[in-house]
């Protein structure tokens, strides 16, 4: 901790505390992911370590960068890049639901971010608002890889359980393998939590939940929604994972295609 000044509490991690943080003799700020020793078992900080071994290889503007890594007697602490506006959830709480622009600029950012890693043979495995940060320019960042996974080339299916329900592709609730397009899945419930302010699939109780995932009724997108945007989530939200869209087909389609998303979304995410 000799190289930083610690200076507030900003929210929770994957395992841990989150802090804002200046590097010492710099102006230079960081978030200071705390994680305690105590009570840990040896799984639960080999998760840690292989969060930290998966940032460590990483290197795309839409991903969250890691800056530095120690450990002490008490804490692993890990040190990343600070996104002063915090979580985008924080957003959508504020604004109920954003505008298509601005559900288009985050499409194409996390899309770049999500192909970036799959090609790395990465997946985040918990796609989610919380885990989508904004950057002081309003880029936007995917963070918290706490359940990431890297995958060897003759793994490439899962089967353990780790997300979030709302956002969980139907073949893991079905306790069936499955591949990095479950993070296309969690990206799609994602974009239409943004544009219409509730997600796809809601219920009260986790069986209930499960339950209308895996139901053969079609998603209903609003009539409200443009024809573009429904269909791009129609590539992402594909209950069959074999039959869920492939990278090619969706950087080509016309919603994120030849899109500029350098502006921020800090300057137009109010809804019109």
């Amino acid at each position: 901790m000799q190289s930083y000044v610690v200076l507030e509490h900003v929210g929770e991690g994957s395992f841990g505390k989150v802090f804002r943080g200046r590097r010492k003799y710099t102006g230079q700020f960081v978030a200071l992911k705390f994680v305690s020793k105590a009570g840990k078992s040896a799984q639960e900080l080999d998760a840690l370590r292989q969060e930290i071994a998966i940032l460590r290889q990483l290197d795309h503007p839409n991903v969250i960068l890691l800056l530095d890594y120690f450990e002490t007697p008490r804490d692993v602490v890990v040190v990343t890049e600070f996104a002063p506006h915090g979580e985008l959830l924080n957003i959508l709480k504020d604004d109920q639901f954003l505008s298509e622009e601005s559900v288009r600029s985050i499409a194409v950012q996390l899309t770049s971010a999500l192909h970036y890693l799959h090609e790395r043979r990465v997946m985040h495995r918990d796609m989610k608002p919380q885990n989508v940060l904004v950057s002081s320019n309003g880029v936007i960042k995917l963070a918290d890889f706490g359940f990431a996974k890297t995958l060897s080339a003759s793994s490439v299916l899962l089967t353990s359980i780790k997300g979030t329900p709302l956002y969980m592709a139907p073949e893991i609730y079905q306790d069936r393998r499955y591949d990095p397009s479950a993070d296309l899945w969690g990206l799609g419930v994602m974009l239409f939590e943004l544009a219409t302010g509730v997600p796809p699939f809601y219920a009260p109780s986790l069986q209930a939940l499960r339950k209308l995932i895996l139901a053969t009724e079609p998603i209903v997108y609003p009539s409200t929604m443009s024809k573009d945007l429904s269909s791009f989530l129609s590539l992402l939200l594909v209950k069959n994972p074999q039959k869920r869209a492939g990278w090619d087909e969706i950087l080509l389609h016309p919603f994120i295609k030849d899109f500029n998303a350098t502006d921020s979304i800090l300057d137009r995410h109010h809804p019109t």
